[in-house]
């Protein structure tokens, strides 16, 4: 047997064993075998040589952290990413190699760096969603690099949350509208009220097309896992009549301008003041604008809740509305059980009393 090979076998109750041949432990994995303990082959034995003469290359280049980043962004395993999601962690990689960029590879496998890099999340303490984007784009960076036999472990791997993500049942309330439309303008208040009857997210919210209205629903390929989502979207009747008004808004602010001023709309449903679709970007800033503004502190995806228990008022059943909004069934009845549900006790309880009254 080849000096240093590392081999880890997974059992399965009632299943074939496999096998899993690492070049060293913590090194890159160069053979995978079901049945008996497979035997070290001239093969194997040359992939492993391969992966050491690779290492003893690196560390005698000096490969530093941004090294590691020139070839991770030159990867399949990011060039293959959204561009949305490049663009996130483009941001973050920047700031990596300011803070990192120079430290050779060695000391990413020395665990004290860890506290280094807790350190260096901690500068975006106050901002939780912030401190957890750096953390998933340091993790994947050095999760690249362990797979590619470039680091013996991943020293940031475990490294908890600050934000608590959970937010689905927190809804908005009718004063949330009320405080928004105030000072919001109209293309804005557009966006939120087809967030709310949508469940979209704000990347597929600004780049809802027309072409995906349908009579009944919305049928769209939307920008999650590259387009490969399906999303269909029941139409309910409040959504329908906000259609109809963003429809009409256009046409009548459009014919109001002189012929020569006249354009083409836009092929999405929202648009912005200059008749242009909204960038995600965009489009947050304006909205952070007037949630500031209005003194709320609700944020555009607690809308995704506030969808979720128009669809139980209209009787869908949680199975479907967690199919529709991506969630667990538990957290939509949850939704169900503290908002929707008694939301109906007040309808049916004012009915009674009307029909008291005509009584």
């Amino acid at each position: 047997m080849t000096a240093g090979l590392h081999i880890v076998t997974k059992r399965r109750p009632g299943k074939t064993l496999i096998h899993y041949v690492y070049a060293w432990r913590g090194g890159p994995l160069i053979h995978r075998a079901e049945g008996p303990r497979p035997r070290i082959t001239a093969a194997i034995s040359d992939a492993a040589a391969e992966a050491r003469a690779a290492r003893r290359d690196d560390e005698a280049k000096g490969l530093t952290i941004k090294g590691l980043i020139q070839l991770f962004c030159a990867a399949p395993e990011f060039t293959r990413l959204a561009k949305s999601t490049q663009t996130s962690h483009n941001t973050w990689l920047t700031r990596i190699e300011e803070r990192f960029g120079k430290w050779p590879l060695a000391l990413f496998n020395d665990r004290r760096t860890r506290a280094d890099i807790l350190d260096w999340r901690d500068r975006w303490a106050d901002k939780p969603r912030s401190a957890d984007a750096a953390m998933q784009t340091f993790t994947r960076l050095l999760s690249w690099g362990y797979d590619r036999g470039k680091l013996r472990e991943n020293v940031a791997k475990g490294i908890g949350q600050l934000y608590d993500a959970n937010r689905s049942e927190v809804i908005w309330e009718a004063e949330d509208f009320e405080k928004v439309a105030a000072v919001a303008s109209v293309e804005v208040n557009e966006g939120v009220a087809l967030a709310a009857f949508t469940g979209l997210r704000r990347g597929d919210l600004v780049k809802l097309p027309w072409s995906a209205i349908g009579e009944h629903a919305i049928v769209w390929k939307t920008n999650k896992s590259r387009g490969r989502n399906l999303a269909t979207v029941p139409l309910l009747p409040e959504t329908k009549a906000l259609l109809a008004r963003i429809r009409a808004r256009h046409a009548d602010e459009m014919a109001k301008l002189t012929e020569d001023k006249r354009r083409p709309l836009p092929e999405t449903v929202l648009s912005n003041t200059r008749w242009q679709p909204w960038t995600p970007t965009g489009f947050g800033s304006r909205y952070d604008d007037a949630k500031k503004a209005a003194g709320i502190d609700k944020h555009l995806h607690d809308l995704r809740g506030t969808f979720v228990t128009r669809c139980c008022i209209a009787g869908l059943n949680d199975r479907e509305i967690a199919d529709i909004v991506g969630w667990d069934t538990k957290d939509v009845a949850s939704i169900r059980a503290k908002y929707a549900d008694q939301a109906r006790v007040v309808v049916a309880i004012g009915e009674r009393l009307a029909r008291a009254a005509i009584a």
